[in-house]
């Protein structure tokens, strides 16, 4: 159930809290922090407090600085004068996620992970976890980590993946995680990049029943580089470090605030990566802010995040923010559809998860598959449904809502990126003030505004979460404008007071269709053949087109993955449908069609991929249905 703080949203905010009463600091925070968190239900309380952390933003990151233990608690949560977060302070974020749990709570479960294969099932107390944690720090020392080092962690979604991460921020090291199923050059190439010094592996490990020799593709990443630089391999398994007993107990580094976290490189959908760093104690500040607010976790949630630990989100959310907030885990190393497409719905059952946060593209996979799959379980426990990565598609979103949620629970469609550390954007939650296809509202004290001549989304101003610096750039210390390279757009919603203003994503500022100088996001093209039956999946680009300036190239997946000979009904219906959700300026150009998109290996479309193969068939004999 959801926490009841017995705060009347129908009354003003008592304007009292916000004052600063040195003598009641603990009790004056928590009370403004409750009322911060039971405002994100309510559209009128939601903007009431919103506008009041815009026009006094330090006194919000207090309050929310209570949560944390701190070594030294900072002079304030931001110096205004030097622009840093949380001045002076010291902590670590290892202490903040396992010590203090495993202290007050030490039989409680951290993480229950499955494994690929459905009968694979390990269960880790925070007991546990502590020792699992300083057994792999005292392995990490005894190859000479120390603070500030960097160790790459190329591992799957294990167990034992988090702990190596927490390992690494106990001792102050800074971790890079290298998804699991990336190649070795790209292995290789970050390695080199970050100077990491060890690089944590193992054997190997197992996703969509193909086993993944990991440690031969480190082993072929490391023999191509040199010597000097060549990091040492620690080749973890389950019988190599214990969780019943600590080998050598390893004290904590306590940082500062302006310590490096973590390095974490960007796929994104240009072709090119880079690598983000993060600071690590205005990370925690901000991704436990996130997740107590807009997710409304309590210490009986059980939360389980869909994400790899690879990607940001496996980070902040799969990782990080619950376990700050001592909740159980759920980690999965495998895939949605092996062996058959219920391992979510039969996980969520079991372990009586209460927060699902997962991808667009997932919840589109799921869709597709037999609705019996849903139905075989239990899936009552859940309060809270999320979704991240991309903007969710009216028809995959009312899915999710009707046959997951069952019409009850709010769909948390959420938008942020790896720079900006944890969500940004976030709707109301609360199922009736919900509106498909809308992200929603900015995060408390969080300043976001689109610009007018592209629609891109802008944060203007300074927040904890930002990332710190791009590595091997001139990027560092970044000024209080970040932009996001997606375009946004306004749309009024309205309460039962007044109308406000949420903010809709259309995708990357490259993904807009200028035709005849009408500009229309691929966006709109895609949720257009939504609902058109034979259609499994679509991407749309642009290309240069002599008379127009620029026209559509839709591409479309079918259900069954069978290519027509003859398309020719199909066009037409698709086209129709174009033409009827958008408008005759949208007429595509040329449909092709695919046996699957490319994507990267968070399911993000490539759309750049998808242009150069527009480009190619352009100057080909492809027919081109505007002709016809």
């Amino acid at each position: 159930m959801p926490v009841n703080y017995n705060i009347d949203l129908n009354k003003n905010v008592d304007n009292n809290l916000f004052k600063n009463k040195k003598d009641n600091f603990d009790k004056q925070y928590k009370q403004i922090q409750e009322y911060y968190c039971k405002a994100w239900s309510n559209l009128d309380a939601y903007h009431l407090l919103y506008k009041h952390s815009i026009e006094n933003p330090c006194e919000f990151w207090d309050s929310q600085l209570n949560s944390i233990y701190w070594k030294v608690k900072p002079t304030s949560s931001f110096d205004t004068t030097n622009n840093k977060w949380c001045p002076n302070g010291i902590s670590n974020i290892c202490y903040n996620c396992v010590d203090r749990h495993a202290i007050s709570n030490t039989s409680k479960v951290a993480i229950a992970w499955y494994g690929d294969d459905p009968k694979n099932r390990v269960e880790i107390t925070y007991g546990q976890l502590l020792n699992l944690v300083q057994n792999i720090a005292d392995l990490l020392i005894k190859q000479g980590v120390k603070k500030g080092d960097v160790v790459c962690l190329y591992m799957p979604n294990h167990y034992l993946s988090v702990a190596a991460m927490l390992a690494c921020a106990r001792i102050g090291a800074v971790h890079m995680v290298v998804f699991s199923g990336f190649s070795s050059e790209v292995l290789k190439k970050r390695l080199i990049k970050s100077k990491a010094k060890v690089i944590l592996t193992m054997d190997k490990c197992s996703r969509g029943g193909k086993s993944i020799e990991l440690n031969k593709l480190v082993n072929e990443a490391c023999e191509a580089i040199n010597k000097e630089s060549k990091p040492s391999i620690l080749v973890l398994n389950k019988d190599k470090v214990s969780i019943n007993k600590i080998n050598k107990e390893v004290p904590v580094e306590w940082l500062n605030n302006n310590d490096d976290g973590f390095i974490l490189y960007t796929s994104g959908t240009s072709g090119k990566s880079k690598g983000v760093v993060h600071a690590t104690l205005p990370y925690m500040l901000y991704i436990s802010s996130t997740f107590k607010n807009i997710f409304d976790c309590n210490k009986d949630d059980v939360s389980f995040c869909t994400s790899d630990i690879g990607w940001i989100t496996g980070h902040s959310y799969a990782v990080y923010a619950p376990l700050f907030w001592g909740l159980k885990i759920v980690l999965f190393e495998g895939t949605p559809l092996y062996p058959n497409p219920d391992r979510y719905w039969d996980i969520i059952a079991k372990e009586k998860v209460t927060i699902f946060y997962t991808a667009p593209t997932a919840i589109r996979s799921l869709q597709a598959c037999d609705i019996k799959y849903v139905n075989n379980y239990d899936l009552s426990s859940l309060r809270i449904l999320g979704s991240v990565g991309e903007p969710l598609n009216e028809s995959a979103r009312q899915w999710y809502f009707e046959e997951i949620g069952k019409k009850k629970l709010p769909v948390m469609d959420t938008w942020w990126q790896t720079e900006t550390g944890g969500v940004v954007l976030a709707p109301i939650r609360n199922k009736d003030s919900q509106i498909p296809d809308i992200t929603g509202f900015p995060f408390f004290g969080v300043k976001v505004e689109i610009s007018p001549k592209n629609n891109q989304l802008i944060i203007t101003n300074n927040y904890p979460g930002k990332y710190k610096y791009i590595l091997n750039t001139d990027s560092k210390n970044p000024d209080n404008y970040y932009y996001t390279g997606d375009g946004a757009k306004y749309v009024d919603i309205k309460s039962k007071q007044q109308n406000y203003k949420a903010i809709k994503i259309s995708g990357r500022i490259d993904d807009v269709i200028n035709i005849s100088g009408h500009r229309m996001s691929t966006t709109e093209f895609e949720n257009a053949l939504s609902n058109v039956d034979e259609i499994k999946e679509t991407a749309t680009v642009a290309i240069d087109h002599e008379m127009t300036g620029q026209a559509a190239v839709v591409f479309v997946v079918l259900k069954d993955n069978k290519i027509p000979k003859d398309t020719t009904e199909l066009d037409k219906k698709i086209t129709k449908n174009i033409r009827a959700a958008i408008g005759a300026i949208a007429k595509p150009h040329k449909i092709i069609y695919l046996e699957e998109l490319p994507k990267t290996t968070t399911g993000k479309i490539e759309r750049y991929k998808l242009r150069e193969e527009a480009k190619n068939r352009e100057s080909s004999s492809e027919k081109n249905i505007v002709e016809k």
